[in-house]
């Protein structure tokens, strides 16, 4: 399911109905991503930034974050819905309330927030003045990146000449540092990344092109930018389609010389005939020698707030729903946060009858046992108590059955802690068992 924005419906998506809607592929780290020009897997976040509302170019150099940020706020598959704009983003930005969904700030953000409560605040402190725009937006997200610098590896105390050697890590440094495990052809130091793109044979080419995809150069096929390996114990999976569930599947794949050889595969890919030791050797070495603690404990410059899709759903179903004329129920989907003061709350319905009248109640107080009215004609089991609701809205389903019900949450903290109680009812001439109406299983929703 999708935001369609320009029209504030839900929309169906085919290609990952039924299930949660995900990336091609698996994001790398931000974490020490200011040190590379080209961002992505594909490298199409180049060192070139150009504002994405005027066209201009105001980054000639060095500007890759900046490329990089200003894909994923547009993109449907990661931050938005179908539609959106950066223009509409700014504006959104500009009126709402900073970490209204997030809990756990750390000390340093509260204290941020105690002084500038506001996005305007906030942008005037950092450029001059309050106005929030696309390039500002950009800039700030991109120069938060560049804070989250790690440099305190047991690597690199060996490298700034705290250690005369990395100790018991020692043996698996050696084998990734020579060629015994030829890992710094690729992992230079002290990046670990060479900003470069290499085919290794993750899998086949045809199933992601990689690089190919951005420059149309069939020898940049199946190549993907040699990921920074710093703290990747911390962020399993592996690999740019998350193939690998642990370091030791990856040690594996290159002691094996890939998985999947083609015409691209990079000439370093080969099997390394590790021993056992050797290969638990540079297993320890990557888990524990080249992550920084500070990562691991979440300690500044990496801390960070609980976001709201961190959390458990404040939404929950119960109750009975009864089918259409077919023997199908409608589906409930109550995934918008409901946050006092949310202009744009959305509750909706799939599998429903298409092209159908619709009616969402609101009410006070549940019904779990789904009570029928005591009406003959409308026999609907009901998971709301009729003398409750307070506030009825009309609509219809789409082509697809999908249902949407838009409502604005007042800004009233009086109302953090309640629940409220929603049924949608849509109308279907076949459902001749419920009088030509059938209903939704009940959803609580938690205001917060």
């Amino acid at each position: 399911m999708q935001h369609d924005l320009p029209t504030g419906n839900l929309v169906f998506e085919s290609t990952f109905f039924p299930h949660v809607q995900a990336t091609g592929r698996k994001s790398p780290t931000a974490i020490n991503s200011g040190f590379f020009d080209q961002l992505f897997w594909d490298g199409r976040a180049s060192g070139t930034f150009v504002d994405p509302v005027t066209g201009v170019e105001t980054i000639p150099f060095g500007g890759g974050l900046e490329s990089q940020a200003a894909g994923p706020p547009l993109s449907s598959v990661e931050m938005s819905g179908l539609g959106e704009t950066w223009p509409h983003i700014a504006n959104k930005i500009t009126g709402v309330r900073p970490m209204a969904l997030a809990t756990d700030l750390p000390p340093e953000m509260a204290d941020h927030l105690g002084t500038y409560p506001t996005y305007p605040h906030m942008f005037k402190a950092a450029y001059g003045d309050g106005a929030v725009t696309p390039e500002r937006i950009i800039f700030a997200i991109a120069n938060y990146e560049r804070t989250l610098v790690s440099d305190q590896t047991p690597l690199d105390d060996f490298l700034k000449g705290n250690t005369p050697d990395l100790g018991v890590f020692e043996p698996g440094f050696q084998i990734f540092n020579t060629v015994t495990g030829n890992c710094v052809s690729c992992h230079v130091l002290p990046f670990t990344a060479d900003d470069n793109f290499h085919n290794i044979g993750v899998r086949p080419d045809a199933e992601d092109t990689g690089r190919e995809g951005h420059t149309g150069d069939p020898a940049d096929r199946g190549k993907f930018k040699t990921p920074n390996i710093r703290n990747a114990a911390l962020r399993t999976p592996l690999f740019h389609n998350g193939g690998a569930e642990t370091i030791e599947e990856v040690v594996k794949f290159y002691n094996d010389g890939g998985a999947f050889p083609g015409p691209n595969l990079d000439v370093e890919i080969m099997p390394l005939n590790l021993t056992a030791q050797q290969q638990l050797d540079l297993i320890d070495f990557v888990k524990f020698g080249l992550t920084d603690p500070r990562v691991e404990n979440r300690e500044f410059p990496f801390t960070r707030p609980t976001l709201r899709s961190e959390m458990p759903a404040t939404n929950s179903t119960y109750g009975i729903a009864s089918v259409n004329g077919n023997g199908t129920p409608m589906e409930m989907i109550a995934h918008y946060p409901a946050n006092i003061g949310n202009p744009h709350w959305l509750l909706g319905v799939t599998d429903a009858t298409p092209n159908q009248a619709m009616v969402t109640s609101f009410a006070f107080t549940s019904d779990p046992a789904g009570t029928p009215l005591s009406d003959r004609r409308f026999p609907v089991p009901m998971n709301v108590v009729p003398s409750s609701i307070f506030l009825l809205l009309l609509g219809a389903t789409d082509g697809t059955g999908v249902g949407t019900t838009k409502l604005s949450l007042p800004y009233n903290t009086a109302l953090v802690g309640m629940s409220i109680y929603s049924q949608v009812f849509v109308s279907d001439p076949g459902a001749l068992a419920t009088g030509g109406v059938y209903g939704s299983e009940g959803v609580e929703i938690g205001l917060f």
